[in-house]
Parts: structure tokens; sequence; C-alpha cells
């Protein structure tokens, strides 16, 4: 499977997500899968725990294939809300190597980022016992948890990036 990640127009990418798709499939007649990644947080209104979905990555896609279909980057870029398909410096648009985990990753949990249990004790590393953050290539920077919250940093681009995700403490007594 070979994977690709589209820069588009925020606030668009959960219909461009099923526009792109169905053209694909409509044109060449084979399917690809498109993800919108999105996040499951933990938010208090009014002293009530409520789950809440957001963007994991704003104004990105990404788009996931077989490896005997072609890639058509043209249908992807008449679209209107489609800024680029990202490349690599050497012209190659097919992610590779740390950004091929990472959306290996979030393709096995089908883009959305449940929040994960952990056992956290001061002093301690944390240990995650269920969840994205088990199979994930990154690493815990922050812990907070009374907004159960997680700093996580993980490879990118070639960048190192940060993003939030819910966590559910566990009481080492617990696990």
């Amino acid at each position: 499977m070979r994977s690709y990640c589209i820069y588009c127009k925020t606030g668009s990418e959960r219909s461009l997500a099923g526009q792109l798709a169905k053209d694909v499939r409509e044109l060449h007649g084979y399917e690809v899968v498109i993800l919108f990644p999105q996040r499951v947080l933990h938010e208090r209104k009014k002293g009530v725990w409520h789950k809440v979905e957001q963007p994991l990555m704003p104004g990105y896609l990404f788009l996931y294939m077989e490896d005997e279909d072609l890639f058509y980057s043209y249908l992807v870029k008449q679209e209107r809300d489609v800024y680029k398909v990202l490349r690599y410096s050497d012209g190659s648009m097919q992610l590779k190597a740390g950004d091929e985990q990472y959306a290996r990753w979030l393709w096995n949990h089908n883009g959305k980022l449940e929040p994960s249990k952990v056992v956290f004790e001061e002093g301690q590393p944390v240990k995650v016992i269920s969840g994205p953050l088990m199979d994930m290539d990154g690493r815990i920077v922050k812990m907070d948890r009374h907004k159960k919250r997680a700093v996580v940093a993980f490879m990118f681009a070639g960048e190192e990036r940060t993003m939030n995700l819910s966590v559910e403490a566990i009481d080492s007594a617990q696990e």
C-alpha cells in the first residue's frame, strides 16, 4: 500500500476527502481511501466531561492506494480546495520512512485517535496500557492529569512536531 499527503484548505477536508475518492472511483475504476485524521479529546464544560472530535492536522489529508494502482496527481490538483500534494526534495510524492510510518499509524486507527489509557506516577516514565499511543513511534513530552491531555512529540515531514492527545490516567493500583 502506498500513501500520499495532500495539503488543502482548512475546513474543507471532510467534503474534499469524499469528493476525491468519488472522482478516482468514477474516472479510473478503483478505490482509494482518504483519511482526514481526527482526535477525540476530553473537554470539560460546566463541570461535566464530554468527548469532542477535532482535526489532528488541520489542512492535511492522507490518501492510501494499492501498489498496483496508478496515482493521478492531476485528479487531486484539479479540486479547488487542494493546494498541493506534498513532495520531497527529489520530486517524489509517495510518503517515505518516518512519514509513511506515521501515515500507517493513522491508517491502523482509521484516522480517529481515541484517548489512550496510561499509568502515570510522579517521577516515573508514563506507561501506555492501551490506545493509539501504545504503538506510536513518538514520546510523551508532558502530561496534564487535570485536563486529561498528553503532549506527544513525533517526526513528520522531516521535523519534530507536537500534538495534544487525550489520555485517561489510571492509578498504578488499578493497573
